[in-house]
């Protein structure tokens, strides 16, 4: 399988249809939504219709089976350069997809992700990851949320955090310690289980204040006595078959988040060139300004920068190769770049416009702020040597 970046004309026309809604839809409530914090129905409703809230899921369980993962990349970048923050917020599986597909059998992922493409209320529902525990991090050995076995269930108890849509969730996958288990391993002592609706039980506490990303919402979630049906832990149990599939599902999260933040940088460099060959200062347009000039340059060559990154890592996405560590590896790139110049770019967005750039009349100061919140706001660190390095 080789690797290519060409755009067949199928996927051109989706890509450009996203681009429409996005610049037509989403990017006109994007203070609407931030004011709200939250989404529109409206707005979701259409997401939902045009097949962005299923986009991880397998055409067998509803999804978009044109797109592969380099498809899903391009379609969030366009999604986030409407708006970061309702990129983020859409619903649907998300990564409680991308783990359910890597460990599920047949019958529990049809089971737990048929609900996502109903045509009633498959537009509000939300999948979420209970992993983290913090303060950051994922560390096996640092769990201690458990999951007792009782008769045919297991019982969950403990606390979890950066848990995104905690409040809302229709499916939540909570990774939990088993305290029978004595495996050497930390993370064979792991369970993976899909909690389905809101079980008695299962609260979220305080909303997480974000500076930015007010349309998303992560939560401290708690399981206290929480039942699940045995037959929904996911995997078999064999030894490092979880770590393999948490390792994964992190690194193909990390390629949609290096996608939306290359759709935030894009919009910032296109907001801010167009700003700078329209005004003036001291007589001359600001793009005829050196320094202003440079700076410019240097922010559009960051965009296809991360975008070949994550393009590749996309690319190894859609190989399946049964050692994971190429993709963790090109997933880790990417996301690190991304966070990076995303965060750099939006910034010198904002002082490419001066004084304006921020004041809520222009964008750029809300794209540096969810530039900014994105990477800090999962738990998921990808420093974390347990998790991404061999």
């Amino acid at each position: 399988m080789s690797m290519t970046f060409e755009v067949g004309e199928d996927l051109a026309a989706v890509v450009d249809a996203v681009r429409g809604f996005a610049r037509d839809r989403l990017r006109p409530a994007l203070r609407e939504a931030e004011a709200a914090g939250e989404l529109p129905e409206p707005l979701l409703r259409e997401c939902f219709e045009l097949g962005l809230t299923t986009l991880a899921l397998p055409e067998a369980h509803g999804g978009a089976d044109l797109l592969d993962a380099r498809a899903a990349a391009l379609v969030t970048e366009e999604l986030a350069w409407g708006d970061l923050g309702a990129a983020v917020a859409l619903p649907g599986p998300r990564s409680a997809g991308f783990a359910a597909l890597e460990l599920g059998t047949p019958a529990q992922q049809a089971r737990l992700l048929a609900p996502f493409a109903d045509a009633e209320r498959g537009w509000s529902r939300r999948g979420a990851l209970a992993w983290v525990e913090g303060p950051f991090g994922l560390d096996p050995t640092a769990i201690e949320a458990t999951a007792a076995r009782e008769g045919d269930a297991w019982v969950v108890r403990g606390t979890k955090r950066y848990v995104q849509a905690g409040p809302a969730a229709d499916l939540t996958l909570v990774l939990a310690r088993d305290p029978a288990s004595r495996a050497p391993d930390p993370w064979d002592r792991l369970v993976l289980l899909a909690v389905e609706g809101r079980p008695e039980g299962l609260r979220a506490e305080a909303r997480n204040e974000t500076l930015g990303l007010a349309t998303a919402t992560w939560s401290t979630v708690v399981f206290d006595g929480v039942r699940v049906p045995g037959a929904l832990r996911l995997g078999t149990g064999a030894s490092g078959e979880l770590r393999r599939a948490v390792r994964r599902t992190v690194a193909r999260k990390r390629v949609l988040d290096a996608a939306r933040l290359t759709g935030c940088l894009r919009a910032a460099t296109e907001y801010a060139c167009k700003y700078a060959t329209e005004r003036e200062a001291f007589g001359v347009r600001l793009h005829e300004h050196q320094a202003l000039a440079f700076m410019m340059a240097d922010m559009a060559t960051a965009v296809d920068a991360v975008r070949n990154l994550t393009w590749h890592a996309a690319w190894l996405v859609d190989r399946a190769d049964p050692d994971p560590e190429p993709l963790v590896d090109a997933a880790r790139r990417a996301w690190r770049h991304a966070a990076e110049l995303a965060v750099q770019v939006t910034t010198d967005a904002v002082q490419v416009l001066g004084g304006h750039g921020y004041l809520w009349d222009h964008p750029v100061e809300k794209w540096m702020r969810d530039a900014r919140t994105l990477p800090l706001v999962d738990g998921l660190d990808l420093d974390d040597d347990d998790l991404l390095a061999t």
